[in-house]
């Protein structure tokens, strides 16, 4: 933790956001929208480490790329940040027994919730959860993704009740495409495939990019004339 608030400090952004599953298929996409914006991104992950498929990119090399578990959240780290984004989960996979049940709940509902109960406990003012627009057949409460997003959704909100000055925005994008990368670096190109069907439907389908920058600028946004608690559907990214 000190190695990180050493980091941290040699930055010269003022600003400094931390991002749980910084180095994922959102997040790292997340990490160099906030860059843009003179941001500086701390990303933690199980890993702590910079994906691959990176390599030497320049923009890479000003994130903070960190060890962190959002489901024990280091509030002491907190305490030194400015905002909090979390985009951890795990694909909407059906649950065939309680065990696959709960880890659904787990990934995508407990370890974003403690995220943004330790950001409440650190003294964060503001965060950005990554949800879900889920079609009606995939909201029922055997879903165990759908009940994960919802726990998680539900401290947003709560989030956001702690006082006149705490936001909590959540993002609803419906099936996100882009390039997605392995751990050993190799490309996915799903992007061929989804790309064209989302000029079909527009409606369920957003490109990764779109999803990134509109979070990044949520994150910044001037939130005058709007409510403590934002929800922004597909159709709005």
């Amino acid at each position: 933790m000190n190695n990180i608030g050493r980091q941290t400090k040699k930055a010269k952004h003022t600003t400094k956001i931390v991002v749980y599953g910084g180095n994922g298929f959102v997040g790292t996409r997340v990490a160099r929208a906030l860059l843009a914006r003179d941001v500086c991104a701390v990303c933690l992950s199980r890993s702590g480490h910079k994906p691959l498929h990176l390599g030497d990119q320049q923009w890479s090399e000003s994130v903070r790329w960190c060890k962190g578990d959002a489901s024990e959240p280091d509030t002491q780290l907190l305490q030194r940040l400015d905002g909090l984004v979390t985009l951890v989960g795990s694909p909407p996979l059906p649950s065939f027994s309680k065990e696959a049940y709960d880890e659904q709940v787990f990934a995508n509902g407990t370890t974003n919730a403690n995220a943004i109960k330790g950001a409440g406990e650190a003294g964060i003012k503001r965060v950005v959860l990554l949800g879900a627009q889920l079609p009606f057949f995939m909201r029922g409460e055997n879903f165990g993704y759908a009940q994960g997003k919802k726990i998680a959704m539900q401290a947003a909100q709560d989030f956001s009740e702690l006082s006149s000055e705490h936001r909590a925005i959540v993002i609803q994008p419906g099936l996100i495409y882009g390039r997605r990368y392995q751990k050993n670096g190799k490309s996915i190109p799903l992007d061929i495939i989804f790309k064209p069907i989302s000029r079909i439907m527009p409606w369920q389908f957003v490109s990764v990019e779109k999803v990134a920058e509109r979070v990044a600028s949520e994150m910044l946004c001037n939130d005058s004339g709007r409510g403590q608690f934002i929800v922004i559907k597909n159709s709005q990214i």
